[in-house]
C-alpha cells in the first residue's frame, strides 16, 4: 500500500479500534498485524477458534478478522460463539479465507459475517473493507 494510502487510513481511523486477527497462519497473522497496526488499529491475534474466545473472556474487540479452516474451532463456530453471546452479539465479524464458494459465502452471510476477503489480498482492499465497516 503506498505511503498516501497509508496516510489517509491513519486519518480514518477513529479511536483506538481493537480488531482481533484470528489465523492458524503465523505468516497471516504476522502479515495482517503488520498492515492494521501500520494504519493505527490496535492489533491482538489468536491461533484459532478457541483461542479467540479465550482472548475474548478479558477484552472485548471491536472487529474480528477470522479465517475459516483452522483447528480446534473454525471460523464458522467461532462465529456462532461470538453470537451466541450477548455481550459480542454485535462485533462485526470479517472472513478472510482462501474459500471462496458462493455457497460458502452464502453461509456466512446467513451467520451474520460483515464481509469476506479472499486470501490472497491487497492491504487496501483489506483496509477500503475495514473503513466501510463504519464502527
Amino acid at each position: 500500500m503506498p505511503g498516501s494510502e497509508f496516510r489517509r487510513a491513519q486519518q480514518q481511523v477513529r479511536g483506538p479500534t481493537r480488531i482481533l486477527v484470528v489465523d492458524d497462519s503465523s505468516v497471516i497473522r504476522l502479515l495482517l498485524e503488520d498492515v492494521l497496526s501500520a494504519v493505527g488499529y490496535e492489533v491482538w491475534v489468536a491461533e484459532d477458534g478457541a483461542d479467540a474466545l479465550s482472548i475474548m473472556a478479558n477484552r472485548r474487540p471491536d472487529i474480528v478478522l477470522t479465517d475459516l479452516n483452522m483447528p480446534n474451532m473454525d471460523g464458522f463456530a467461532l462465529l456462532a460463539a461470538i453470537r451466541a453471546r450477548p455481550a459480542y452479539a454485535d462485533v462485526p465479524v470479517m472472513i478472510i479465507s482462501s474459500e471462496d464458494a458462493e455457497a460458502k459465502k452464502a453461509r456466512g452471510r446467513d451467520a451474520g459475517v460483515a464481509g469476506w476477503i479472499v486470501k490472497p489480498f491487497e492491504p487496501a482492499e483489506l483496509i477500503e473493507a475495514l473503513w466501510n465497516l463504519d464502527v
